[in-house]
């Protein structure tokens, strides 16, 4: 698939015009400037440069094995272009004689094996694309295929118009191996024999024809590469490149009580959140273009699964849109929230990152869609209706459910523990934070209780913050209300700073990340453990022993904010393999969507305090995967997930034959 030795000075002249009109529209991906700086703590040479290399070009995150096909799809288009424009490279440098000494020559086996091998790839690559596309279409992905989209030529057309060329390629390396009958010709494995097909003569007199027709398609499709979809082939590579993993998933500190104390700021400069491109971070935009529109994001989302009107793939594209006819100058007041995007499709994100952890471009969804939802309570004063009352408490009362902070430590007393509270104590080993499930909650109280007995039962030197905790602002956060969130993590950590302590140690995931991961913010830097880390570290040092006596087969469920959030799946398995008789009947079995592909109980992002009345509700769906494994045990280590899984067993009506339990519970109830 080489052009000809002989390549005519006219070429170059026209490649020189197709590359200005390629690097003219290719000012697209500066569109991103429109958006707000970004803070960041460090420059990631490095890490960017592997990212580039491994996540960009190799496509790691691509090769997953639940998207099989599509995963060999890709690799062979994405591999197949490459050595296709390492060859069209060489071949244009050589055939004029430069870099001669630098490059191999083009008649050798090796270079004309894997020529052929890089066509043959995009080929098949393609013809996948076009059957996938046309003939089982996933739901997920866009359906207008051969419609624009604000792509030139639309999904189906770029796939067409590389068909085209990927053909005209192979003809025009036959008529070349018929004319010119090079030494290599044999290596040439599908042009040679293509090159057999006709006569001489025909090849003689289709030559010129087959090499200009290619020459020119080709260069045109490098003229219009950024205005197709295949630019997703640039700013992908850009994109991983510039993306922190330290920071991915972080939510962005606003500082309004700092802003609103400025005398010099004007109030109408004050951004409470987005509703337009120019209101995210330029990061932000970069990865709205680099959505390459495969809607894995879509295809795991919880929400879209339970048929609620969510694609996570369609909020960043239409974030892309508006950002296009913003730089265009279309649109001088553009507006996402109420327009393109709906505020049902934001309220029903759960953020438990299900979208982040299959990104193959690793896009940042959940921060983009929070600076939505800030939008909507911050500047519109629209938080979920049902939501509303839970905001109101925990700014008047400290908890989302609305007790008084006089009873924090209701659960304990009334149950006749003596609880070790930290300003009597003043210093500890442990500060258990107990969280606001923990203490109100008919149905975490027992967990609360069972961590007391196991603190004690280890010999552990641990206190309760009593009335003097507060919500960590969790829930508040997710919702959009960052004033509120700020207020209680400033209170919190005024609070902590007080005492000496050498751990934090809760059952809620959703503390725990609120605290190790986003105080830090707001000068709050703890050690922070989650029960199960906590738990399994006293069993395998000793100082906590527990027997097998558990007989039933178990089933463990995920937390998003323990698994995908903070990474642990270890601990909780840990402890249940030491619990679990497997000699007397007893199994841990695993839910086919388990660790990082756990589905989500549908109560983070704030939804524990409201519901979307469209499609099922997740607790139920998550609930039922149980069920048909045959469990008679559904164990969480999250305090919202508790509640979610035992109302859905009682829906269900399965208390008679199921249970649900904290992992505290169990771990509590089979101390030596």
């Amino acid at each position: 698939m080489t052009a000809s030795h002989h390549v005519p000075l006219l070429f170059y002249i026209v490649a020189l015009v197709a590359f200005v009109i390629f690097i003219y529209n290719l000012r697209r991906i500066f569109a991103v400037r429109l958006g707000k700086a970004e803070s960041r703590k460090s420059t990631r040479i490095i890490p960017g440069i592997v990212n580039a290399l491994v996540t960009g070009f190799a496509q790691r995150r691509v090769m997953r094995t639940a998207f099989i096909y599509a995963s060999v799809m890709h690799f062979l288009l994405g591999w197949g272009f490459l050595e296709l424009l390492f060859a069209t490279t060489v071949d244009f440098f050589i055939a004029r004689g430069w870099l001669v000494d630098l490059l191999p020559t083009l008649d050798t086996p090796w270079f004309a094996f894997i020529n052929d091998l890089g066509g043959i790839m995009l080929f098949v690559g393609l013809l996948m694309a076009l059957f996938r596309r046309h003939m089982f279409r996933p739901e997920t992905l866009p359906q207008d295929s051969f419609q624009g989209r604000g792509h030139l030529f639309g999904d189906s057309g770029v796939l067409v118009f590389l068909l085209i060329l990927v053909i005209g390629g192979f003809l025009s390396e036959a008529a070349r191996l018929a004319v010119d009958q090079p030494a290599t010709s044999e290596f040439s494995w599908i042009g040679y024999p293509l090159s057999k097909i006709l006569s001489l003569s025909t090849w003689v007199y289709l030559q010129s024809i087959l090499w200009w027709s290619h020459a020119g398609l080709s260069l045109l499709f490098i003229a219009l590469l950024p205005r197709t979809k295949m630019f997703h082939i640039i700013t992908v590579i850009v994109n991983v490149a510039l993306t922190n993993g330290v920071e991915r998933g972080k939510l962005r500190a606003m500082h309004i009580s700092k802003i609103m104390e400025d005398p010099e700021m004007d109030a109408e400069d004050i951004s409470l959140g987005a509703n337009s491109a120019s209101d995210f971070t330029w990061k932000q935009l970069l990865d709205s273009v680099a959505c390459t529109e495969c809607g894995r994001c879509t295809s795991v989302c919880p929400a879209h699964l339970t048929d609620k009107p969510l694609s996570p793939m369609k909020l960043i594209t239409d974030i892309r849109s508006d950002l296009y006819e913003l730089y265009s100058g279309k649109s001088s007041d553009s507006m996402l929230v109420g327009g393109s995007i709906s505020e049902t499709e934001l309220w029903s994100c759960t953020t438990c990152g299900a979208c982040m952890e299959e990104c193959p471009v690793m896009i940042d969804h959940i921060p983009t869609f929070t600076d939505m939802r800030r939008f909507l309570v911050l500047s519109e004063g629209k938080p979920p209706r049902q939501a509303t009352e839970s905001l109101e408490k925990t700014l008047n009362t400290g908890n989302p459910w609305g007790f008084s902070q006089e009873d924090r430590t209701k659960w304990a007393f009334d149950a006749g523990i003596d609880l070790p509270i930290m300003h009597q104590k003043k210093e500890v080993d442990v500060l258990y934070w107990v969280g606001c499930a923990g203490a109100y909650d008919p149905r975490n109280q027992p967990v609360a209780r069972a961590m007391v007995k196991i603190f004690e039962s280890a010999g552990i030197d641990y206190a309760v913050l009593g009335d003097e905790e507060k919500c960590t602002g969790d829930s508040a956060r997710r919702l959009g209300e960052e004033y509120l969130f700020e207020t209680m993590a400033i209170q919190n950590i005024e609070t902590l700073n007080k005492y000496s302590f050498n751990q934090i140690v809760t059952a809620c995931p959703h503390c725990m990340h609120t605290i190790k991961n986003e105080y830090p913010e707001f000068n709050g830097n703890y050690k922070v453990t989650h029960h199960t880390q906590f738990i399994n570290q006293l069993i395998f040092s000793g100082k906590l022993s527990v027997s097998a006596a558990v007989t039933e087969n178990v089933t463990y469920h995920d937390a998003c904010y323990l698994g995908r959030h903070n990474g642990e799946y270890k601990a909780p398995r840990d402890i249940l393999k030491n619990i679990i008789n497997s000699g007397n009947g007893g199994k841990l079995l695993e839910m086919g969507r388990n660790r990082s592909k756990s589905f989500c109980c549908g109560a983070g992002g704030g939804n524990m305090w409201y519901e979307v009345d469209e499609g099922k509700r997740m607790n139920n769906f998550r609930f039922q995967e149980a069920v048909d494994l045959g469990a008679e045990t559904v164990v969480t280590a999250c305090s919202f997930c508790a509640i979610m899984m035992d109302d859905a067993m009682k829906v269900k009506g399965k208390e008679d034959s199921m249970q649900v339990k904290d992992i505290a519970e169990l771990v509590a109830g089979n101390i030596d």
